[in-house]
C-alpha cells in the first residue's frame, strides 16, 4: 500500500470512530425529531379534533397528517362562506391567515391516526374494485394518505366518510374537486358507502 493511501484510509477510520463516538455521547432526544409545538390557536381545535389532532367524537373529523393545503382550503371554505361548518362558525369566522397557515402545517407534521377496527367484514376486494373504477387514487393517493388539496381518507372516522360522500350528494359540502366529488358520491348506493367508509377508516 503506497504512503498517500494509507493515510487515505487511516482518516477514513478516524472519521467513523469519531462519528461513532459523537452518536453514542449526544443525548437520544437531541438526535429524535423534535415534538410538534401546536400553535396557540390549537387549543380550540382540541376540544372535539384530539389533542393530537385525532378525533374521538362521533361525526367530527380526525386532522392528523392531513396534507397542509387540504386543512388550508377547508379552513378557507368555511371561513368565507364556501363551506357551511355548522358549530365551527364561531372560531373559523375569526381565523386570521396566519392562523391557517399555522394550523395547516401543524395538522400535516403530527401522526396519522391508528386504524380503526371495522365492526363487520369487509368484502376488501369489492370495495377496491368500486374506488378503482371512480379513480379515487388518482387524488387521494394509492394508500389514501391524500395529497396537495386531497383528504387523507386512510384512518378517518368512518361515519365521517360517510357524512361526507352524502354532503358532497347533496350540496351540503362545497369545494375545490366538487366535480368529481359529486360524480363519485351519486354513484354509489348506501351499502356501498358504507363498505368504503368501512374499509378506509382500517387504512394505516
Amino acid at each position: 500500500m503506497s504512503a498517500k493511501l494509507s493515510f487515505v484510509v487511516q482518516a477514513l477510520a478516524a472519521t467513523a470512530v469519531f462519528a461513532t463516538v459523537a452518536a453514542a455521547t449526544t443525548p437520544a432526544a437531541a438526535q429524535a425529531n423534535p415534538p410538534v409545538k401546536p400553535p396557540a390557536i390549537a387549543q380550540t381545535c382540541a376540544a372535539c379534533h384530539g389533542a393530537k389532532g385525532i378525533s374521538t367524537i362521533k361525526d367530527t373529523p380526525s386532522l392528523a397528517a392531513q396534507p397542509d393545503i387540504f386543512t388550508q382550503y377547508q379552513l378557507v371554505f368555511m371561513r368565507d362562506g364556501q363551506r357551511k361548518p355548522g358549530v365551527m362558525q364561531a372560531v373559523v369566522k375569526n381565523l386570521t391567515d396566519e392562523n391557517i397557515r399555522d394550523l395547516g402545517a401543524y395538522y400535516a407534521a403530527l401522526p396519522p391516526p391508528p386504524p380503526l377496527a371495522a365492526k363487520s367484514d369487509v368484502d376488501a376486494a369489492k370495495v377496491t374494485a368500486l374506488l378503482t373504477s371512480r379513480h379515487c387514487d388518482s387524488c387521494h393517493k394509492a394508500d389514501f394518505s391524500g395529497q396537495g388539496e386531497s383528504a387523507r381518507l386512510a384512518g378517518q372516522r368512518p361515519e365521517y366518510l360517510k357524512k361526507s360522500l352524502y354532503d358532497y350528494r347533496t350540496g351540503v359540502r362545497r369545494g375545490r374537486g366538487m366535480g368529481a366529488m359529486i360524480e363519485v358520491s351519486v354513484t354509489l348506493h348506501e351499502e356501498e358507502i358504507d363498505m368504503i367508509a368501512a374499509y378506509l377508516a382500517r387504512k394505516p
